[in-house]
């Protein structure tokens, strides 16, 4: 399965038995036909096991190991790219190969070049400057391509296969490769289990996967391999760019297949941005295969929430709490002792409460005094008295200094000087302009700086108001999405603000308001923040384009193509028309590696026309 930049890997690692080659094969027959992937990868000689021992050293062995490989590609309904690892006799000499396989023609034959000592009484190279300097082999009938820097080209993929121990070398072919445009490397391996083997194992792809920014993949033999001497897990191994895709094994999952999705969107987005990534020509031979494309795309998995990138939303909510306060502690120690207070408008609402619990950690972490805290309510006619109560009950509860001061009374003397009446766009964000000057005056009175609340969805959406709630000295939330910020609340109330947990939950549960006409709902204007910043994320982060959220919402949210659609236009319009607000954001924590300043984030002059 191909599409639109999404390829759908197969990691298998099926049962085995030693040198019975034809169960064997026909074990791999049954794994491909059963696959929906597009690029299957097995371990290193899974077709003979690792254990045929001296039987690799027999003529009619390695005969038969080539016939049953034969059988696999004529037998086989699978018409994407495969691996067989098996031995293969070149130049008089046994080698430990993998055919890679594509449309039923071996395209390449990839050798392994690292033998460990265990091995090199059956896969000795003798002539190795005369085997390493051949650039085609006869299999089959055919010259086909050989060596052990191969990379297997189609499109957007630059694909390499790196056999066992060739992948520890100090300067693997995989690292060299990555120069020339590599961003997959199967790595069919012979790695064994032992104590703490299995992490050490997820950790090498893991750091792999982000050192050489691909995609990496890794299949160890099967927990049915021989057990005469080791014991093997199975494992199946995906990672992207540092990150986990996803893990299972023989030994531990009872599983022997493994299928997952890998973005080349986000792989070639990231190198994009990447300062380390220049193409460079070493001595690889390209060639060239095809994959057929798929109509549509069965999804593994689509995370809803990509932002908190863990299982663990507490966990997550827990650290970026810790960069939050770190952030500020350095923001305020800046400053002179006298001017360091902190002015807050808190509203009741989810963005003002999360930017008043991190300023009071803060202060509290740095020794001063809670009456430091200058919170801020501020209703009008439009604050519920419920969002009114709770402001003034999270002031009371950090033993903050509480100032409430109603503007009704400004707003009215405001209108009538401009002469307007009408409740619309003006109305409300006068509301918010005054609400502003306000803290910043209060900010000069008391001597301190004023904290914003604007977070990175209101930010991206321009959910904000120009020389309003988009001004403060320094936006706390400016690189926290709502998703995140409701989670935080939540964390706040469970693990946290024990005695505030009752108001701060509510506050996590209740609909998103700027509250600057009666009964306002945030989603009803703008739509669910769930859906948006999901659409941030990959836009941002993984460069999807609009065709493929068409794709992608529709799955992950179980709503309609129509539906979808509304989405995409009116976020990227919103998006857009929006970047001269972002062009004058105060400074903020970039702690989730996403940013919407244009100072350390994403760029683009106010008045482009992208949208229009």
């Amino acid at each position: 399965m191909y599409h639109l930049n999404f390829l759908k890997v197969g990691i298998a690692t099926p049962s085995i038995k030693v040198g019975n080659l034809e169960y064997n094969a026909n074990e791999i027959i049954t794994t491909l036909n059963n696959s929906k992937a597009s690029v299957v990868l097995f371990p290193e000689l899974n077709l003979t096991s690792l254990y045929a021992n001296d039987l690799f050293l027999q003529p009619s062995f390695l005969d038969e190991a080539k016939k049953q490989a034969k059988k696999i590609i004529n037998k086989t309904t699978f018409k994407g790219l495969f691996t067989i690892g098996m031995p293969l006799l070149v130049n008089e000499s046994v080698l430990s190969v993998v055919l890679v396989v594509c449309e039923k023609e071996v395209i390449g034959v990839v050798n392994k070049t690292t033998i460990p000592p265990h091995q090199k009484k059956y896969f000795n190279i003798y002539d190795q400057r005369e085997i390493l300097d051949l650039e085609y082999i006869k299999l089959f009938d055919k010259e086909v391509r050989f060596g052990s820097n191969l990379i297997f080209s189609h499109e957007d993929i630059k694909l390499m296969v790196e056999i066992g121990e060739d992948s520890n070398n100090y300067l693997p072919n995989s690292a060299l490769s990555v120069f020339e445009g590599v961003n997959i490397v199967l790595n069919p391996s012979s790695d064994k289990e032992m104590l703490h083997s299995g992490d050490e194992k997820l950790q090498r792809v893991l750091t792999t996967s982000k050192r050489l920014n691909l995609a990496y993949i890794y299949a160890s033999p099967s927990s049915m391999e021989s057990t005469s001497e080791n014991v093997y897990a199975g494992d199946m191994i995906a990672a992207v760019n540092g990150e986990l895709i996803d893990e299972a094994s023989n030994l531990f999952d009872n599983l022997d297949y493994l299928e997952v999705d890998i973005d080349f969107n986000y792989i070639i987005r990231n190198r994009l941005t990447s300062p380390n990534h220049d193409i460079i020509s070493y001595d690889n031979d390209f060639v060239l295969f095809n994959l057929e494309k798929s109509k549509d795309y069965d999804f593994e998995y689509l995370d809803t929430l990509p932002f908190f990138q863990s299982d663990d939303i507490f966990e997550s909510c827990n650290s970026v709490n810790e960069l939050l306060i770190a952030a500020l502690t350095k923001k305020l120690s800046s400053l002179p002792k006298h001017l360091q207070k902190v002015v807050i408008g808190v509203s009741g609402g989810a963005d003002s409460t999360l930017a008043l619990l991190v300023a009071e950690q803060t202060l509290e972490r740095m020794g001063l005094d809670s009456t430091n805290l200058i919170g801020v309510s501020m209703p009008s006619v439009n604050s519920s008295k419920e969002s009114s109560r709770r402001a003034t009950e999270l002031i009371e509860g950090v033993k903050g200094t509480k100032l409430v001061i109603p503007i009704d009374e400004q707003l009215e003397v405001h209108l009538k000087s401009i002469n307007h009446d009408k409740k619309d766009v003006t109305y409300e964000n006068a509301q918010a302009r005054i609400r502003t000057n306000i803290l910043m005056d209060l900010a000069n009175k008391h001597g301190g700086i004023v904290i914003g609340p604007s977070d990175l969805s209101e930010i991206a959406l321009g959910f904000t108001t120009y020389s309003g709630d988009a001004n403060s000295m320094y936006g706390i939330n400016s690189g926290i999405p709502k998703t995140f910020v409701l989670a935080m609340l939540r964390y706040f109330s469970s693990e946290v603000y024990i005695d505030l947990s009752k108001v701060i939950g509510e506050i996590a549960e209740v609909k998103p308001s700027p509250e600057l006409l009666k009964g306002q709902v945030t989603e009803e204007i703008i739509g669910s923040y769930e859906i948006n910043d999901f659409i941030l994320y990959h836009f941002i982060k993984s460069g999807w384009s609009k065709e493929i959220f068409e794709l992608t919402i529709p799955k992950a949210f179980d709503i309609t193509k129509e539906e979808a659609d509304l989405y995409i236009k009116r976020f990227f319009k919103r998006f857009y028309q929006n970047q001269f607000k972002r062009i004058v954001l105060p400074e903020g924590p970039n702690v989730l590696g996403f940013s919407l300043n244009p100072r350390n984030g994403f760029s683009l002059p106010g008045d482009n026309e992208v949208d229009k």
